[in-house]
């Protein structure tokens, strides 16, 4: 939604006038399409669109062309003649609905497009066009994507709540509730002024994302918005045209991919690319006019023989050269290392035919006059895309030794491919908008997912990974096909099997082969996952995984261990304030002054505030003291001290007391004979630390909270450590290792064993009673045929 140029009466024009955008989106270059046929590409491709406005009706520039001068003109603008042109423009836009859906609702339309006109009435755009022009283009190409009246009516008024003074509940009233619905829904969050742009950008997204699984025209609107706006992005300054191609190339194209809809990708992506790398767009354009007569004449050569053996076999099918689009060259470019002539797979045919029968038919056929590439044959008839797309791809070695790419498809098939889910409701009878959306299987989990991410860095962050194409297909034991993006490790794969299993995967096998958690899954693989129940996530596993789904379901697991441990310790620390201050049990009961003072509605509320350190243990402890007015209050250390039975007492002195509120650091895990540093957390106790703990080392920045510790260690007491075993595997390897911990009185929490061809990384927690019985062990794990490193680790398995 491009901002308006302002209501003044004067326009500055400078170069060229604006192009109608119906007529510029013919100008994209297409290296083939039409049967057999190449479009003249632009001869000027440093200017796309650059035509002048439909003779027909479309709303004429109020500036005329002017030479590119560097001086400029200002040009006085004429109401009546305005009004005449939108008045004409009004009656086209009319015609050219109804000449693609003859049973529209007229009078709503009418209604719609007078008011838009009212309401922008004073409004131009950056290239001095009325402003309405811009919903009469979006209304044009929500015809032509076969929308309904409703949402052909909400995209005429798009802009009306966001730019002018009308709200929604006027829509509403005078359009009905589904047209205002729409308009609402792809209205832009601009008035929380506290956010930022980017905080601003991504509510945005998450309003139109939860819009589109009530209703899934609000995407159909947005794209036919964002198209316009891309055609005629060229009036807008450099800076701001950059944000919002690069936007466009981020998010938009890649969501028109995720709904099937090829040909708005396509040209987002073009026009995106023109003004993101203009010199690479412009040489590109330039080359493939240069290679045109060439294409041209090698695809004529092609078509004979395809339709030659289709009409000897009675097979009825249409036969073109199908569109290759200048972005996808560049990317084969950029993806290869080599330059435009050293691409050979130019050369493109679609053959549509009338039933899933003949395709496979003329698949056989199509193999037996040129010899197919095995390795680039793609059936994603039985194995449709997560888009709907369906079609036979396959490369054959044609004429001269050069590729060519065959797409094999029947009609409705072609259609969902062009045309994506809006074409899908068309062919299914009593399947609505409001249907589909609710349907679409990576809409409806990407909300469930969303709710987990409240920070708006967070959720553009996943949506823009979420978005990228490329799937791969892997395999269940069972024979069950997997769809995850490319990418995907094996512990996502574990999860979209379900959250329980990945939660709780602590292996997998490929092919019969044990991989790593962050082996790289390739198409056809079957894996089987290794579980165990005592298995839990860690925070590693958030760099290991790509899919949204484990990455939500790991960080949900993470909060749910989080909030469980603040209310257990946020109790603890509670209770400890109870007794040091004598509160008797009638007060210890009355959550009302804690209700009023820290504004919690339960007691797990509190638990929760004070063991996660949003109340801070200064706070809770003086309110409590409140409560018993005639106590000393305690100094910082005394109120993290607090009576243990004597078998708990802590084995760390902290300067030179006793029954402290304790915590082991679990990114170094110390253990008796460690040298050791103390911290002061917000709300949880003294965390201590081995000394040279990375961890540790950045607290030592901020030396008020560092305090002197030391070992006070009892008989029994034992402490975790994580130790890697890497070397060569062999048979009886992991019976010595653990006969080794069993000699040595070692108990062994949790284990992860990973083998990849013969080499071996096991990594093992175990419980020690000091430095010199962990030395030890590890001395004679170093002794074992094969080991090459016994190392301590930092962080847990």
């Amino acid at each position: 939604m491009d901002k308006k140029q302002g209501s003044g009466k004067k326009v500055h024009a400078k170069g060229a006038a604006p192009a109608d955008s119906a007529i510029a989106s013919d100008n994209l270059p297409a290296l083939i399409a039409g049967e057999g046929a190449i479009p003249a590409v632009v001869s000027d491709p440093s200017d796309l669109p650059s035509t002048l406005a439909d003779p027909n009706g479309t709303i004429p520039v109020v500036a005329a062309a002017l030479p590119d001068d560097g001086t400029g003109t200002d040009l006085d603008i004429k109401a009546p003649e305005i009004e005449r042109s939108l008045d004409r423009a009004k009656e086209n836009l009319l015609a050219y609905i109804g000449e693609r859906s003859p049973n529209f609702n007229r009078d709503l339309i009418q209604r719609a497009i007078d008011f838009t006109m009212i309401a922008h009435k004073n409004q131009f755009r950056k290239s001095g066009m009325p402003y309405a022009e811009h919903p009469f283009e979006v209304a044009k190409l929500l015809a032509d994507l076969n929308m309904d009246t409703v949402t052909i009516a909400a995209g005429l008024l798009h802009d009306v709540v966001e730019d002018t003074g009308h709200s929604t509940q006027e829509i509403k009233s005078i359009f009905g509730e589904e047209v205002a619905f729409l308009v609402e829904a792809v209205t832009k969050i601009s008035a929380i002024k506290s956010k930022s742009r980017a905080d601003q950008q991504a509510e945005t997204f998450r309003k139109m994302l939860i819009s589109m699984a009530k209703d899934i025209r609000v995407i159909m609107i947005k794209f036919a918005d964002r198209l316009h706006n891309m055609r005629t992005l060229t009036y807008m300054q450099e800076e701001r045209k950059k944000a919002i191609a690069a936007e466009t190339m981020e998010v938009y194209a890649p969501l028109a991919h995720r709904f099937g809809l090829a040909k708005i990708k396509w040209e987002l992506e073009d026009l995106a690319f023109k003004h993101l790398n203009s010199d690479a767009y412009k040489n590109l354009v330039k080359k493939v006019v240069e290679k045109r007569q060439e294409r041209e004449d090698y695809i004529r050569s092609i078509l004979g023989p395809v339709k030659e053996h289709l009409r000897k076999a009675e097979l009825q099918g249409k036969v073109f050269g199908r569109p290759k689009h200048l972005y996808s060259i560049w990317q084969k470019m950029q993806t290869r290392q080599c330059s435009f002539e050293d691409i050979y797979d130019l050369y493109a045919l679609r053959i549509i035919v009338n039933s899933v029968g003949d395709c496979y038919a003329v698949l056989g056929l199509v193999h037996s006059i040129w010899t197919p590439l095995q390795s680039r044959f793609k059936d994603y008839i039985a194995t449709p895309k997560s888009n709907m797309y369906q079609s036979l791809h396959t490369t054959l070695i044609g004429p001269g030794g050069k590729p060519i790419e065959i797409q094999i498809r029947t009609e409705e098939m072609d259609l969902i491919a062009e045309q994506g889910i809006a074409a899908h409701w068309g062919y299914k009878e009593g399947v609505s908008p409001r249907t589909l959306g609710k349907e679409n299987k990576w809409l409806t989990q990407f909300l469930e997912w969303q709710q987990d991410l409240t920070d708006s860095h967070e959720f553009m962050e996943y949506f823009r990974g979420d978005l990228v194409s490329g799937e791969i297909y892997v395999f269940t034991p069972t024979g069950d096909l997997i769809q995850l993006p490319k990418g995907a490790t094996a512990l996502d794969f574990a999860f979209a099997l379900h959250s329980a299993i990945g939660l709780h995967c602590i292996g997998a096998k490929v092919d019969g082969n044990v991989v790593p958690l962050h082996r790289e899954l390739k198409t056809g693989e079957r894996l089987e996952i290794l579980k165990s129940d005592s298995q839990r996530p860690s925070k590693d596993w958030l760099s290991v995984v790509t899919t949204t789904k484990a990455k939500s379901a790991i960080r949900r697991w993470m909060r749910t261990e989080e909030i469980a441990h603040s209310i257990q310790l946020g109790k603890e620390m509670l209770e400890r304030e109870f007794r040091q201050a004598h509160i008797p049990p009638n007060i210890e009961k009355d959550l009302k002054p804690f209700s009023e003072k820290f504004q919690v509605k339960d007691w797990e509320s509190l638990w929760e505030k004070i063991g996660h350190g949003e109340i801070t243990l200064g706070a809770i402890s003086t309110f409590v003291q409140e409560l018993n007015p005639n106590r000393k209050k305690p100094s910082v250390l005394d109120r993290l001290t607090f009576k243990r039975p004597p078998k708990s007492e802590n084995s760390v002195l902290v300067s030179g007391m006793q029954n402290m509120l304790i915590r082991y650091a679990t990114c170094c895990h110390p253990v008796p004979g460690d040298k050791i540093l103390g911290y002061v957390t917000r709300g949880r106790g003294v965390s201590i630390h081995r000394a040279n703990c990375p961890e540790g080392m950045l607290l030592m920045k901020d030396q008020d909270r560092i305090i002197p510790v030391q070992w006070k260690t009892e008989a029994g007491q034992q402490f975790e450590v994580v130790v890697e075993i890497a070397g060569r595997d062999r048979p009886d390897l992991l019976r010595d290792i653990t006969d080794v911990f069993s000699k040595s009185r070692i108990n062994v929490q949790r284990a992860s064993i990973v083998t990849v061809r013969d080499q071996v990384r096991n990594r093992f927690r175990i419980l020690v009673s000091d430095l010199d019985q962990l030395d030890k062990t590890m001395t004679q794990l170093r002794k074992l045929k094969g080991i090459a490193s016994v190392s301590r680790r930092q962080s847990g398995t």
